[in-house]
């Protein structure tokens, strides 16, 4: 089969649509991930821990997004770890020179924290963290919303908010049924 010139165009314009629905950029230029993509692995973790599904609200949406945007205006004066919302528990991934960070990948590096929770102590192994994933799996949050922003200087913020807050001291996330 003989590829012409205006072949080669359709197959790159193809290409290109492709690629561009496949990470679904938005107006704003950020990669979007879906209400149900930030439910669907942070539940899987949760069912395999007995512990009922999440359910996105757009209240606490709204509030994610704009404790993104607070992180995102923080970074840019240094002062990244000084805002946090009281009434939620809350996740946050941080990125520097991936533009296409997204809310899946944080959501899969919080639940890959899961090695390194000890449900006999009810602590993180020395010298890991695993409070991302404990406020996942947090059997008293019911609800999330989640947001993702992006500063100029290449860093990715991808936050999530649980209500009621999870990660009490001296509580456990869930209970194992035996």
């Amino acid at each position: 089969m003989v590829i012409n010139k205006k072949m080669i165009i359709i197959i790159i314009i193809i290409s290109f649509v492709s690629m561009l629905l496949a990470l679904r950029i938005s107006g704003n230029n950020e990669v979007e991930t879906s209400p149900e993509e930030y439910l669907e692995r942070q539940n899987a973790a949760r069912a395999d821990v007995g512990v009922p599904p999440l359910k996105w609200d757009v209240k606490i949406e709204k509030r994610a997004r704009e404790t993104a945007d607070r992180l995102v205006q923080d970074c840019l004066n240094g002062e990244a770890d000084r805002w946090v919302p009281p009434m939620y528990g809350i996740n946050v991934a941080w990125n520097l020179g991936d533009p296409h960070f997204t809310g899946i990948d944080a959501v899969k590096g919080w639940v890959a924290e899961k090695l390194y929770y000890d449900h006999i102590t009810n602590s993180c192994i020395r010298g890991k963290n695993c409070d991302c994933y404990t406020q996942i799996v947090w059997g008293e949050s019911t609800r999330v919303g989640c947001a993702r922003a992006c500063c100029k200087k290449g860093c990715t913020i991808v936050v999530c908010l649980y209500y009621p807050l999870g990660n009490v001291l001296g509580e456990r996330p869930f209970y194992l049924l035996h």
